[in-house]
């Protein structure tokens, strides 16, 4: 599951973590929210890849900018966006691992992000829909509307339904409250 534990004698004079290996529900979710992060870089990837489209945004947005401004803006803010997702991932992994150990407070974090993000997505999905209604198809922002990001956006919200599940069952439950017992005695 995550590893062999190290021997006594490891190298460094580490002792090694003698924590109670998580059960299957704990395992499985650590890797399905993972798979979310990477669902979610891929998303976004995606999205950076296409710097004809992200250029005629911002042309949309300010038509007064010049060819330099346009790719100065493009470029940093794929800068910062790529700084972002690298920053969100290692989030996720240290969530899932300290999920893994048995913190139920990454548990909780967990959870809450998870029901946050299942919301969101809920609610772009709803707006978009209404909007595509109301608005004209060239008021509509390109870059939120793809059909592959909705798809993908689906995905992360079902991975987070599955994780959101899986941390209630009642293992999970056991799996955190004896690791919280083990820390206070």
């Amino acid at each position: 599951m995550t590893g062999p534990r190290a021997p006594l004698d490891a190298p460094g004079g580490h002792v090694p973590d003698r924590s109670p290996e998580p059960p299957y529900s704990v395992w499985l979710a650590r890797w399905l929210w993972m798979g979310a992060a990477v669902v979610g870089l891929a998303r976004s990837l995606l999205q950076l890849s296409d710097r004809r489209m992200l250029v005629e945004e911002l042309r949309r947005v300010d038509p007064d900018l010049s060819q330099y401004e346009v790719d100065a803006a493009t470029n940093s803010g794929i800068m910062v966006a790529l700084l972002f997702m690298v920053g969100m991932a290692l989030l996720y992994v240290f969530f899932g691992n300290r999920m893994a150990r048995g913190s139920n407070w990454a548990r909780v974090l967990v959870m809450v992000l998870c029901g946050l993000f299942v919301c969101g997505t809920l609610l772009s999905l709803l707006t978009l829909g209404l909007a595509a209604r109301v608005l004209p198809e060239a008021a509509m922002p390109s870059v939120a509307v793809g059909p592959l990001g909705v798809l993908l956006s689906t995905v992360i919200a079902g991975l987070n339904v599955a994780v959101f599940v899986l941390l209630l069952r009642g293992e999970s439950r056991r799996f955190f409250a004896e690791a919280g017992e083990r820390r206070r005695g």
